[in-house]
């Protein structure tokens, strides 16, 4: 297998568990951990909620082409990424490049049940008269461009920690990170 700079980004839907995992895989690994939205949040000093209802998608969007740059000036590192983030074609083709892609996969039902009793955090779904509907479908369109990742690792009925070191066990035993 391919060897990769110590850069994992882990990449899928809301509700996925990515910014758990990530936290529990920096852990585990001793690295920093990022994630993009909360970075966005910090530069803007407001949620992503707040920051799509004043500027607009578009400016979140390249909000998250900042962060991507910023990233990319940093060293070894565990990264969770917002649910459309790896949608942009630009974007996706930088990260492959940059580090080991990991889609975290769930399944509509996993994921409402996660997300679903705060959709007020999800500028996606909070206005969808439907929002079950909307993730479903979202998820759908989605799946494809996820499935560009390196990896996948399904998340339905795991624990962050257990999908953590799901991940810890594939760097270990294929020795796929490439520190300096």
């Amino acid at each position: 297998m391919k060897k990769f700079p110590p850069l994992i980004i882990l990449v899928g839907s809301m509700g996925a568990g990515k910014t758990s995992t990530a936290k529990e895989l920096a852990k585990s690994l001793n690295l920093p951990f990022l994630d993009t939205d909360q970075w966005i949040e910090e530069m803007n000093g407001k949620s992503i909620s707040e920051i799509f209802k004043e500027k607009g998608e578009a400016y979140f969007r390249e909000q998250e082409k900042a962060a991507v740059n910023w990233l990319a000036q940093q060293g070894p590192m565990v990264v969770s990424t917002g649910g459309g983030l790896w949608m942009n074609d630009d974007l996706r083709e930088r990260l492959l490049s940059m580090g080991w892609c990991v889609w975290l996969k769930v399944s509509v039902e996993e994921a409402w049940k996660r997300i679903g009793y705060h959709l007020g955090q999800r500028p996606m779904l909070d206005k969808e008269k439907d929002p079950k509907a909307a993730l479903t479908y979202l998820l759908l369109k989605r799946e494809p461009v996820y499935g560009m990742a390196h990896n996948v690792f399904f998340t339905d009925h795991k624990s962050a920690k257990d999908v953590a070191a799901s991940i810890v066990k594939i760097i270990q035993d294929e020795n796929i990170l490439e520190f300096p």
